[in-house]
């Protein structure tokens, strides 16, 4: 009894608000810059109040939800662990949200649809450029066409910046003064340089001109249940983490980046992105452990630090990749759905090395999983890939590039363009145990593992115990492979039986139809007394959301769901 009063006691205590700590609340609707702030009939109206404080530890500052606000969201001051500073929100409704943008007056007609107006040079805040501009009429911004001139269609507009003059023609025609026709005016909506423990949570920032989230130098800062959406200009992620230890990105939405969703570089390590959605980067990847730019000496710049993990993520519609990991070491790529992408789902590159990419889901990539590495980088291997789905790619669902790779429990199905599994000249000693390699569609004319310019004995490979099968009629002609041979090496084409005598390895495979009991859900789990019990992708596979983003009708709702916005 008096150790479960205890518990009730000190659970009440840490529940309370800390002794001298202070609630700030801010209205963009009903507030006053001249009001106290400390409570909700006191609220503040916009964020300028805040920016002048340095918050103490247990400080909250609490954005009114349904409410906007214009402006950079400036942060000064550190919590505790004991004491973060919390900067969220309060009331019922959208989240609060945070606009890089302007509503302009004094229109005039231009020719045609074409309207213009001069941008008042005093309301920029970093670069005196517009790279977006977006109607937001409706609960989901639109996003106008930047034009290299005067636009003469709908739904596109040029800005001038040596005039400061911009045109614009709305997706109706109508005079830009009837909609809502936001201009982004504002980089970096949140830079937030050397601070400790602070939680961001429950905010939308939308249509910065630029950046969204910078940190530099931050340490145990988490944003939880954020929404970053509609970054203006190509080359600017949602989140960059500059040179931070332990910051963690989670439960958050971020879309339509102008680059990465979340970008980690110089010195960054043991930060978590966990259970995002990432979805539509204009560039690159959804999330990036990189490098800067690599000098004319061959050196390397600014590299990411190490022990990342990057989890439970669904990330897709990426040019490039999902995950692109080009710097550090020790990262962790575990349970994330990639789909969707440009380049293959997830790669590991450069002189990254021992990265688990554990249990994901890669499907309609250009590629599934490419654990690559640059000898001449320093790229020592010993990449890990265990358990992982991927399946529907165009490329291979797996190229080995680096030493020392471990490649075990995998289901690789039907690459369209390419074999399964690629094995390349620097991936020297591989491991390849327990996957299943399938290509389930009879009309995919590829092997299923082709070791380029190498052979397994040239790269000492070991392959046991894994399971083959091609649908093909490899009788027919326009079938490149002869009948029965399911791998190519540098030597030629081998059957699974010819390939173990010439290589003395490949034993305990099966060559055989592996069952599939659950491919139409998306799974391709086994039968548990079929050929391939015990073999490729087991348990622990993510689970798919209810609608993965595809470019369907479907796609409205779930965008406003992971927004946590109304419609409306």
């Amino acid at each position: 009894m008096r150790v479960r009063l205890l518990m009730i006691v000190l659970g009440a205590v840490l529940a309370a608000p800390m002794a001298g700590a202070t609630d700030y609340y801010l209205d963009g609707e009903g507030g006053s810059d001249e009001a106290a702030g400390t409570s909700p009939d006191a609220a503040w109206a916009s964020l300028d109040l805040l920016a002048r404080m340095t918050l103490q530890p247990g400080d909250r500052a609490l954005l009114r939800r349904g409410t906007t606000f214009r402006g950079r969201l400036r942060v000064s001051g550190s919590g505790t662990e004991e004491a973060p500073i919390t900067i969220g929100a309060w009331g019922e409704g959208d989240k609060p949200e945070i606009l890089g943008t302007v509503l302009l007056n004094g229109w005039e007609p231009h020719s045609g649809d074409t309207w213009r107006v001069t941008v008042p040079e005093g309301l920029f805040v970093g670069q005196k450029k517009l790279f977006s501009v977006f109607e937001y009429d409706d609960a989901i911004p639109v996003r106008l066409q930047r034009e290299d001139t005067v636009p003469t269609e709908r739904g596109r507009f040029h800005f001038d910046a040596e005039t400061l003059t911009l045109h614009a023609a709305t997706t109706d025609g109508r005079s830009p003064a009837e909609h809502r026709l936001e201009a982004p005016v504002i980089e970096q909506l949140l830079d937030l340089r050397d601070a400790r423990w602070i939680v961001f949570e429950d905010l939308a920032l939308l249509m910065g001109n630029c950046r969204h989230v910078v940190l530099s130098g931050c340490e145990d800062v988490t944003f939880r249940n954020c929404a970053s959406l509609f970054v203006g200009f190509y080359g600017n992620p949602n989140f960059t983490l500059r040179d931070c230890r332990r910051v963690q990105v989670l439960d958050c939405f971020l879309y339509e980046s102008a680059n990465s969703g979340v970008l980690l570089t110089d010195g960054t390590t043991q930060c978590r992105v966990a259970d995002c959605t990432i979805e539509r980067a204009a560039s690159n990847d959804g999330i990036t452990c990189h490098a800067g730019p690599t000098l004319d000496d061959g050196t390397r710049t600014r590299l990411c630090g190490d022990a990342n993990v990057l989890e439970d993520n669904v990330i897709g519609h990426c040019p490039e990749e999902s995950i692109d990991i080009t710097s550090g070491d020790h990262h962790i790529v575990r349970r994330n759905i990639c789909h969707d992408d440009g380049n293959p789902g997830i790669i590991v590159g450069h002189d990254s090395d021992h990265i688990l990419i554990e249990r994901n889901i890669c499907l309609r990539n250009r590629g599934g999983i490419y654990a690559l590495g640059k000898p001449d980088e320093g790229a020592r291997g010993g990449n890990r890939v265990i358990g992982n789905l991927c399946y529907e790619n165009t490329y291979p669902a797996l190229e080995l590039g680096s030493p020392d790779a471990e490649v075990l429990g995998n289901t690789f199905v039907n690459s369209r363009e390419r074999v399964v599994v690629r094995i390349t000249p620097d991936a020297m000693r591989p491991v390849l145990r327990d996957n299943i390699l399938a290509n389930l569609d009879p009309t995919i004319p590829h092997a299923l593992m082709h070791f380029i310019w190498c052979t397994p004995a040239s790269v000492e490979a070991q392959f046991s115990h894994n399971l083959l099968f091609h649908a093909a009629d490899t009788r027919k002609p326009d079938v490149f492979f002869a009948q029965g041979a399911l791998i190519r090496t540098d030597d030629g084409s081998f059957s699974q039986e010819s390939f173990e005598v010439r290589y003395a390895t490949g034993g305990e495979t099966i060559v055989g139809d592996p069952g599939f009991a659950s491919a139409d859900d998306g799974y391709f789990r086994v039968g548990a007394d079929g050929p391939a019990a015990g073999i490729g992708a087991g348990e622990g596979l993510p689970t798919y959301p209810p609608h993965l983003i595809d470019g369907s009708e479907a796609d409205r709702a779930e965008i406003l769901r992971l927004w946590g916005k109304s419609d409306g």
